[in-house]
């Protein structure tokens, strides 16, 4: 090959060569452009790495010469600042094992210059940061989005764990098979919505949308079963069952009608958005309605704010939280 150059093999390598070791701040000049190729023993003139050169701006590489001496790929689909945000998501996402980020950051790493990869190193400090343990979480993944893509069950074991820290299946080790409903990511994990047919029935006292953590199935498998067809199905609303700010498990919302002071203003907003009503009450207060869950998500955020806060209507509201309130306490009086 080093008496033969190749020309197609000579364009790709060209390429590579100035994806690593060019960006906007580093160039190469023609000359050590054909001593780089010449390690790949491909031979090169000045005017075949002119031609070589133009025939990539042609194809719309965005190569520049710089100072008229060197040239350089000085944008890329993704520029450094977006490739080093989404190493940062990578990085402090405790859906990824710690093997699967080392390999995700990796990829994203490539697809920037070697002068700019040590930049993308580790941005993010997230202290003591729990990652996954279930390094087939994205092969569950797959499986379900297949499932839901030909229209069959799921099949798979779940499992939780035990005081001994060990895994301990749920439902006595029994295979689940129901039909996955929707896939979605919320408290920064992934949770697959299923229907269970066995809960179908409004008598049940059951509800048949269940979310099941993606990284606690094991044994995934696409089902030869077809899935269920019901018409709850079809009209499946997320937001009805799911609340983006007290997590996947929350209870149905409420119309809630708070009291606070502008302390809890960016709090506030943080959790329900600028969509929430907000107005001054006669008092100097604000009074906000929001739809929340009557849950303990909802409930511990209440309480984080003090007195900052409080529920005024419903009555049945009010009442739900004092219960809670008062069967926390209780907990700490057993012992007095």
């Amino acid at each position: 090959m080093a008496n033969r150059p190749n020309q197609k093999l000579r364009l790709l390598f060209l390429l590579k060569t100035l994806m690593e070791k060019t960006d906007s701040t580093h160039g190469l000049t023609t000359q050590q452009i054909i001593e780089e190729l010449a390690y790949h023993d491909l031979e090169a003139e000045r005017k075949a790495i002119y031609r070589d050169l133009q025939t990539l701006r042609d194809f719309g590489l965005n190569i520049d010469q710089r100072g008229g001496k060197e040239w350089a790929l000085v944008s890329r689909p993704l520029d450094l600042q977006e490739l080093i945000m989404l190493v940062d998501a990578v990085q402090s996402s405790p859906f990824l094992t710690d093997e699967l980020t080392d390999h995700l950051i990796g990829k994203l790493q490539s697809l920037a210059s070697l002068g700019e990869r040590e930049l993308m190193h580790k941005r993010v400090d997230v202290p003591s940061r729990v990652k996954m343990q279930n390094s087939d979480a994205l092969l569950n993944i797959d499986l379900i989005q297949q499932a839901m893509r030909e229209k069959r069950k799921i099949r798979f074991r779940y499992f939780h764990y035990d005081a001994a820290k060990q895994k301990a299946l749920n439902h006595d080790g029994k295979t689940y098979e129901l039909t996955p409903v929707r896939l979605i990511y919320s408290d920064e994990l992934y949770y697959m919505i299923g229907f269970r047919d066995k809960w179908a029935n409004a008598g049940s006292g059951h509800q048949p949308f269940t979310p099941y953590r993606v990284d606690r199935m094991l044994d995934v498998a696409v089902s030869e079963e077809p899935a269920t067809k019901d018409p709850r199905i079809a009209g499946y609303v997320l937001e009805d069952h799911v609340s983006p700010s007290f997590g996947v498990y929350a209870a149905d919302k409420t119309t809630v009608v708070l009291e606070l002071d502008d302390r809890a203003m960016n709090p506030l907003i943080d959790k329900f958005g600028l969509d929430a009503v907000v107005f001054e009450n006669q008092d100097g207060r604000l009074l906000a309605t929001v739809k929340a869950p009557l849950s303990p998500q909802f409930f511990g955020w209440l309480l984080q704010l003090s007195t900052f806060i409080k529920i005024v209507q419903p009555q049945s509201a009010i009442d739900t939280y004092l219960d809670y309130l008062d069967s926390t306490r209780a907990l700490y009086q057993e012992d007095r």
